[in-house]
């Protein structure tokens, strides 16, 4: 996981169909006359899949994701956070057991209604609008922080750059001084002097680059 950008978009596509699959199973539910064959079969299969898919993003999946990215959520989130798995773990725990059908099992959840209406749907929509909010946040600042070591280390290191620079000018005057015994080491100061010049002139390049 590069970035919090990416533990956002991948929460996303775990967590935010469950919202869909709980209003299906709640109308299979509903439906006494036909809710397990033909295409119902395949929505109340692929409704059980998001289920699962969202329970465990919000349970140790989105925990592995963060700890890539060495961040932790703030106590309000992970608050919602645990009332969104409070709420969804009627209908994780009907459909993932082994006995009987995933639709039978989620018709006995009481006020089926109101748990897929009133109060998965706005604890998960809330959890998800508060997640994206604070990990954009988190990103733009880590984004920022970045820049601004890098823009320290160039510092540095083009000071670094002018010192050599003055140095390797000085070593030049010293190898005139003494005449031909110092040709050579003029040439290699001279060499110094030059490449530090365009480690600097890069240096600024890039500099001015992240300022813009």
């Amino acid at each position: 996981m590069k970035s919090l950008s990416d533990v956002q978009n991948t929460a996303f596509m775990a967590i935010g169909p469950s919202r869909i699959a709980a209003l299906s199973l709640l109308a299979l539910a509903r439906d006494q006359d036909d809710a397990e064959g033909g295409s119902a079969s395949d929505v109340l299969s692929l409704s059980v899949q998001r289920i699962a898919a969202a329970h465990a993003m919000l349970g140790s999946g989105l925990d592995s994701l963060l700890q890539q990215c060495s961040y932790s959520l703030p106590k309000d989130l992970e608050a919602r956070r645990q009332a969104c798995l409070e709420v969804l773990s009627p209908l994780h725990d009907a459909t993932s057991r082994t006995e009987g059908s995933p639709l039978a099992q989620v018709r006995l959840i009481p006020d089926l209604a109101g748990l897929c209406l009133y109060r998965l749907e706005p604890a998960v929509t809330g959890f998800l609008q508060q997640l994206a909010q604070t990990l954009c946040d988190a990103q733009q600042l880590r984004e920022e922080e970045r820049e601004q070591n890098m823009r320290t280390t160039i510092a540095n290191a083009e000071g670094v750059g002018r010192n050599i620079k003055f140095i390797s000018f000085n070593a030049s005057i010293e190898a005139a001084r003494i005449g031909d015994m110092g040709k050579g080491f003029a040439v290699i100061a001279t060499e110094i002097r030059e490449l530090s010049g365009k480690t600097q002139t890069l240096l600024e390049e890039i500099s001015g680059y992240l300022r813009h």
